[in-house]
């Protein structure tokens, strides 16, 4: 079947039936342009990263810092 047929098919198709051609065309790409196993991903690259320097604040000290943050927004 050449370009032109497949197009030509595909247009003659309902609506229903070209979104599953897109969705399996889609699939099909996506699985090409995966990246190499070897890659390191994204999430243990960024790992530790708003990691504070000092000791994490108490559950006491966010609330006062809320309640701070919200009367100087609001005042």
């Amino acid at each position: 079947m050449t370009h032109e047929e497949i197009i030509k098919e595909i247009k003659e198709l309902p609506l229903n039936g070209r979104l599953m051609v897109l969705d399996a065309i889609s699939e099909s790409v996506r699985e090409e342009e995966q990246p190499p196993k070897n890659r390191v991903s994204v999430v243990d690259q960024l790992w530790g990263i708003a990691k504070p320097d000092g000791p994490l604040p108490s559950d006491e000290e966010l609330k006062e810092d809320y309640i701070r943050y919200l009367t100087e927004k609001y005042s």
